[in-house]
């Protein structure tokens, strides 16, 4: 007669526990902690980028729809707020003379940047230069470290 053996359970077995796969959740959480704040800083420079273009092509329009019209251009740059709205840069003729300003479309800027400039407004002469030069200063509200800077002369 022959004998069975009688194995152990836990000598031959091909699935995973619980615990392994409590470990192998354990760690995927530690890595992903890890890449959390590195993506949503790329994100935010991704951002801060696309403002920053926007903004240095609103100033170019202006500087040539003020030339090509021969009347000057205002750019209306947002005080800083909470962020509880977003800020909206906006474009208007400086003179009496009909200007076609709204060629130059206004953009409101992303809630995660916040505007401030030493200037309310710019202005933009029949040449197209800056009648009152200053800065423009872009700062993530999220990571203040996260700026970009304009000069507009």
């Amino acid at each position: 007669m022959k004998k069975l053996l009688m194995r152990s359970p836990s000598s031959n077995s091909k699935g995973i526990s619980l615990i392994e796969i409590l470990l192998g959740l354990a760690v995927l959480v530690i890595l992903l902690s890890y890449a959390m704040p590195s993506v949503s800083g790329a994100a935010i420079k991704a951002e801060m980028s696309v403002a920053l273009e926007n903004i240095q092509f609103s100033i170019k329009a202006a500087r040539q729809t003020a030339r090509i019209n021969e009347a000057a251009v205002v750019m209306h740059v947002p005080a800083g707020n909470d962020g509880s709205e977003p800020q909206t840069v906006s474009f208007a003729s400086a003179s009496k003379k009909t200007v076609p300003a709204v060629q130059i479309q206004n953009f409101n800027l992303p809630p995660e940047i916040m505007m401030v400039s030493d200037r309310e407004s710019f202005v933009f002469d029949e040449r197209g230069l800056a009648e009152n030069p200053g800065t423009i200063l872009l700062v993530s509200t999220s990571d203040e470290s996260i700026t970009s800077s304009i000069t507009v002369n």
